[in-house]
């Protein structure tokens, strides 16, 4: 069995800042050290408390100084930022971290980051699926880019000067991508119930739904998929008496 280590970490308001991120960095090179395969960060723009602002960010701090742990954004809150930054910056990360990097995704929990942002009344759900089908197809299309949808419209045909690399966005180095990870809270929703048909893997969370509800609507949403997710969520339950067809 393979340990994975997920957390948002949670530091009082008056810690200096720069010793909470030093103690978040000591948590994942321990984690690296003690063999854990997975390592997951949260991010959040509007807690003081839970202070890691960008996932990405701070796992880049990291590479080269883990050497075995796969780390994982946990996770990019999509309807929060422009598809093409998350393309460019991830596929970067991806690079920097040689290989070793699995993209959470989510449509994001704090309302005063939706706020913040403007997508407090939005579908953020539908914001999410918008999101990722254009991450995605930045990585696999070649430019020049002409992607349109309701949030975010994408292109680089006016300005592409290809012979210089001008107007195209890196690609990451696992092909076709990164290892996709969702989180799932809320099994009911569209964007878990998606995630799940295209075999994305889920993260689960001490702030979970009442565990029958959740299998429930796991089973009833995508019956033929939804084993795997109902066996990470549940952790050691038994499921073998859930129904599957």
């Amino acid at each position: 069995m393979q340990l994975g280590f997920f957390t948002m970490p949670i530091h009082p308001l008056t810690k200096d800042w720069r010793q909470c991120l030093r103690e978040d960095q000591e948590a994942f090179l321990l984690a690296d050290e003690l063999g854990f395969a997975e390592g997951y960060v949260g991010e959040h723009v509007t807690d003081l408390a839970e202070n890691i602002t960008s996932c990405a960010l701070f796992i880049a701090t990291l590479a080269g100084r883990v050497k075995n742990i796969r780390m994982g954004t946990g996770t990019v809150n999509l309807p929060n930022s422009h598809p093409a930054h998350v393309a460019s910056q991830l596929a970067m990360l991806d690079h920097l971290l040689d290989g070793k990097f699995n993209f959470g995704i989510s449509p994001g929990g704090l309302l005063s980051d939706a706020e913040i942002f403007g997508n407090l009344d939005n579908d953020r759900n539908a914001m999410f699926l918008e999101a990722i089908d254009m991450v995605l197809a930045l990585w696999m299309q070649e430019a020049p880019y002409n992607l349109r949808g309701k949030y975010w419209n994408i292109s680089t045909e006016r300005t592409l000067m290809g012979e210089i690399g001008q107007g195209k966005i890196g690609k990451p180095l696992q092909r076709p991508h990164p290892p996709i990870v969702v989180t799932a809270v809320a099994p009911f929703s569209k964007g878990v119930s998606a995630a799940a048909a295209r075999g994305w893997d889920p993260i689960s969370a001490n702030f979970l739904m009442p565990w029958p509800r959740i299998a429930t609507a796991m089973l009833r949403a995508v019956p033929k998929v939804a084993g795997p997710w109902i066996l990470a969520i549940g952790g050691l339950r038994k499921v073998s008496s859930l129904p599957m067809t």
